[in-house]
């Protein structure tokens, strides 16, 4: 859903955080997406359950 409303989401590779082709980090854990608020801030969204 925020995608489609124009969301881009923050992409990682890192040796210790990766996220996938669609920008989200899925693997142990939640599943988690950052994106940026109009002021630049990094925010997330996660999730328990996908």
């Amino acid at each position: 859903e925020l995608k489609a409303k124009g969301v881009t989401f923050e992409s990682y590779d890192t040796e210790d955080l990766k996220t996938d082709e669609d920008n989200i980090s899925r693997g142990e854990g939640p599943v988690i997406a950052w994106f940026k608020d109009p002021a630049g801030n990094i925010l997330s969204v996660l999730s328990e359950d996908e």
